[in-house]
């Protein structure tokens, strides 16, 4: 038993032993140019595969302000089937609603 234990300690001892070696290299940091950046701009046929100017009000920009979260409305569905029994796996009482 002392034997498989001294072993298995020389073996993860191995694998730590190149990580005593290991030099950190310090690259140096590069500004990013934005300039630099290639743009590409698509078109709305070659976006989606359809004009959406023909279903959007227009002047219609989505990034044009930035929406909260508690102001969408979520439609939940009352009864889903997941065909068993889940109070075996739950607590009494659970409401996966509750705060």
């Amino acid at each position: 038993m002392q034997y498989r234990k001294y072993l298995t300690t020389a073996f993860i001892a191995a694998l730590f032993l190149p990580l005593l070696s290991a030099k950190t290299v310090e690259v140096p940091k590069e500004e990013l140019d934005l300039g630099s950046v290639p743009y590409i701009e698509l078109e709305k046929e070659e976006a989606l595969g359809f004009d959406t100017s023909e279903y959007l009000p227009e002047g219609f920009n989505p990034y044009a302000e930035e929406i909260p979260v508690t102001s969408v409305n979520f439609v939940e569905e009352e009864a889903v089937e997941l065909g068993f029994d889940t109070s075996g796996y739950l607590p009494e009482n659970f409401d996966p609603y509750q705060k």
